[in-house]
């Protein structure tokens, strides 16, 4: 009762406020007006509108008068005012012929019966021995990369003491040989030739 209003209160003044800093303190009305006027304003500054853009508006000259740009995957697909893509001769050429050396890439014929497991098998045991499966075509299905890497260990590579993968969180892991123990990639002690790397589909 012998408090004053507070429209009349003195916010600089020690006195005054020290009598009406434990009665508010805890309200809830007094720290949601705190934070809505005071702390959010400062600590969450936000945009209301969003600035987008394409591939063609960015490459084009609506925006920049000069652009610079390089992909390792040209194509003829630029905007207009780039004009042709200028593409560096013999490039292709040396692609497919590396792409089509034996003494590069080999293959093999599964059989019409084949499953992941009996893929897995022939990976894990092969000789010489294999030091990365690169699933591009999505043939390791109902397995996740974990036990796949499992799989691997438990089942050959004989000359590896870890299995590299990207767990549900991709993060770079490995599965250890010894006591099958699951570390960041970062801790792992394995030399780089003893590890086997295991790239799924979706990566």
């Amino acid at each position: 009762d012998d408090l004053w209003p507070l429209e009349v209160m003195d916010p600089t003044d020690p006195d005054q406020t020290a009598l009406v800093y434990p009665l508010l303190r805890t309200s809830p009305h007094a720290i949601l007006f705190y934070l809505h006027e005071h702390v959010f304003p400062t600590t969450l500054q936000y945009a209301s509108f969003q600035l987008s853009a394409s591939g063609q508006e960015l490459g084009g000259d609506a925006l920049f008068p000069v652009r610079i740009g390089f992909s390792g995957t040209p194509s003829d697909l630029l905007p207009l005012e780039f004009g042709q893509c200028h593409y560096e001769k013999g490039d292709d050429a040396e692609m497919i012929l590396t792409m089509t050396d034996p003494a590069t890439v080999t293959h093999r014929t599964l059989d019409d019966d084949w499953c992941v497991r009996g893929l897995l098998d022939l990976i894990a045991t092969h000789t010489p021995p294999y030091h990365a499966l690169i699933d591009t075509g999505a043939l390791i299905t109902g397995l996740s990369n974990v036990e796949v890497a499992h799989y691997l260990l438990e089942h050959g590579l004989p000359t590896m003491e870890g299995v590299v993968f990207l767990d549900q969180d991709d993060r770079q892991m490995v599965l250890v040989r010894d006591g099958m123990r699951v570390v960041p990639q970062s801790q792992s002690y394995i030399p780089l030739e003893q590890r086997f790397t295991f790239y799924d589909q979706v990566h």
